[in-house]
Order: C-alpha cells, then sequence, then structure tokens
C-alpha cells in the first residue's frame, strides 16, 4: 500500500463538498465501515496466530457493527468480540474453574513431551470431555497406598486414566505401561485453584493497524463519490 499524501485527501474532500456535498457522509461512512471490516480480518489473523483455539468459534465471534447514519458526528462502525473469555485474554486477568480446581493442561497432554511448554492443545483422546475416570479405590488406606492401588487397576484396565493426590499436587494421570512396570504421566494439571492467564492482545493491535490504513480508505471513499457524481476531472 502506498503512503497517501495528505494534501490529496483535503483536495477530494474539498471538491467533494464543492460539487456534490450531500455524497461527502456517504465517502465518509463508507470509509469507516471498510474500516471495522479490516479490522476485524486483522484481529481474526491475530487469533489464529496468537492463541491457541479449539475451533474455528472464537474467530467467528469477533464481529463488526456498520456505521449506518449520515449524520457525520454520528457515525460509528465497531468491531470487537462477542466472546466474554476474550477481555481475559486481550488484557490477561485470573480464571477460576468451575470446581474446586481449574484444570491446566499439561504438555504430555498435546503431545509435546513432558516438560515442554505446551503450545497445541491436547489430543483429542487427552481431552477432558473424553476421559472417564475410574471410581476411587483403596478407602481407608493412606495416600500413598490409594494412589499405587489406583495406578495398579488401571495398569491391569482398559482404562488408563486415574485421579491421584500426591500431596502437593493432584491431577489426572495416564498410566502407560503394564501391571509389572506402570509408568504415569500426569495429563491435567489440577493443583491450582486458579491460574494467571497472560496477555495476548488481538483487538487492540489489529484497530492500530487499521488506523494507518484509514486515510486510503477515505481517499479511495472520496473519489469513489466524485466519480459516482461525475465531477469534472474524476469520470
Amino acid at each position: 500500500m502506498f503512503e497517501i499524501d495528505a494534501r490529496d485527501v483535503k483536495k477530494y474532500e474539498r471538491d467533494l463538498k464543492d460539487f456534490a456535498g450531500k455524497a461527502l457522509p456517504y465517502a465518509s461512512r463508507a470509509m469507516l465501515t471498510r474500516s471495522a471490516f479490516d479490522a476485524r480480518k486483522e484481529a481474526q489473523g491475530n487469533i489464529r496466530e496468537r492463541m491457541t483455539t479449539r475451533n474455528a468459534w472464537t474467530v467467528g465471534r469477533v464481529r463488526v457493527e456498520k456505521a449506518r447514519s449520515l449524520n457525520i458526528k454520528q457515525q460509528e462502525a465497531t468491531m470487537g468480540s462477542l466472546a466474554a473469555y476474550m477481555e481475559t485474554q486481550e488484557f490477561g486477568g485470573m480464571e477460576t474453574g468451575g470446581g474446586k480446581y481449574q484444570p491446566i493442561p499439561t504438555s504430555y497432554s498435546a503431545g509435546q513431551g513432558r516438560g515442554a511448554k505446551r503450545t497445541k492443545l491436547p489430543r483429542k483422546p487427552n481431552r477432558m470431555q473424553a476421559i472417564q475416570l475410574r471410581k476411587r479405590t483403596g478407602a481407608g488406606l493412606s495416600r500413598k497406598a490409594a494412589n499405587q492401588a489406583a495406578i495398579q487397576e488401571a495398569a491391569g484396565g482398559g482404562n488408563k486414566f486415574v485421579f491421584l493426590d500426591l500431596g502437593r499436587r493432584q491431577g489426572i494421570f495416564k498410566v502407560t505401561g503394564g501391571k509389572r512396570r506402570p509408568k504415569v504421566q500426569m495429563v491435567w494439571d489440577m493443583t491450582r485453584r486458579y491460574v494467571r492467564v497472560p496477555a495476548t492482545p488481538t483487538i487492540g493491535p489489529a484497530a492500530r493497524t487499521t488506523q494507518q490504513r484509514m486515510p486510503q480508505f477515505y481517499s479511495e471513499a472520496l473519489v469513489q463519490q466524485l466519480k459516482r457524481h461525475r465531477v469534472f476531472g474524476y469520470r
């Protein structure tokens, strides 16, 4: 996109006012609406690039309200997300779980290895809705013995997921290997009652990017109206 000379924009605006003044609100309205849609496209791109999303829902919730009034002072076009959680994503904050603890997927759940930074969604078999936990066994046993009993039962059965209370850490674990040498890998960490969500701005940066393009959009909207009204020199 080439840089717009502000003097050209002023000339287009002046010519439209002089020869087809009633068309000026249409040009400004078109510019605002185009800007809102441009910002939406940028925001959706930011979401795809910067956020780990489960499906297209978050992208689809970014909406535009077109400018409608022909009163220039009242014209307004808006872009934003209808998803309530996007405010926390945009500015950061704290997220609490619906139950006692906030389930946090581990890097292992996403197939990225133990201890790695998770950048992907959990794999389908490791998603919370796909996991059915065994009924807790070992009533009357110590915590360590109850955990061991649950691991042994999972290692010998078809359901490999168990909830383990390790004292300072609790969560859902997947049992791998056989009964003789079972191994456990944490799939969902349920230690914390809340999780800090870092700010991942998508809407704000999109608006700032579009702001730089608005002179171009306004220039093109003015020229379009000048041509439409067959103003001399613009036909």
